[in-house]
């Protein structure tokens, strides 16, 4: 059985994963640590520690999410609004 720790750990894994797939499944391929970090709770000033780093998704994480047996997401409609 997980640890409270250990579960909460691997579902922000899961999470980050997800939504590096999204942001990749939409050609976008650079992702803001800084930015990351805030979506996921973590206090600013914590963040801010990180704002200038990028994490770049290139081909590699295509592969990965396909041998992980995750589907690259669809499109976002251009008319859609993304907050």
């Amino acid at each position: 059985m997980l640890e409270p720790d250990d579960y909460l750990h691997e579902r922000i894994q899961s999470v980050m994963l997800e939504v590096m797939g999204v942001l990749y499944g939409n050609n976008i391929t650079l992702v803001h640590m800084g930015a990351m970090m805030r979506l996921l709770g973590v206090p600013d000033a914590k963040a801010a520690q990180h704002d200038n780093e990028m994490l770049e998704l290139d081909e590699k994480f295509g592969a990965m999410l396909v041998e992980l047996n995750k589907s690259t997401p669809k499109q976002v409609p251009k008319d859609a609004t993304i907050h």
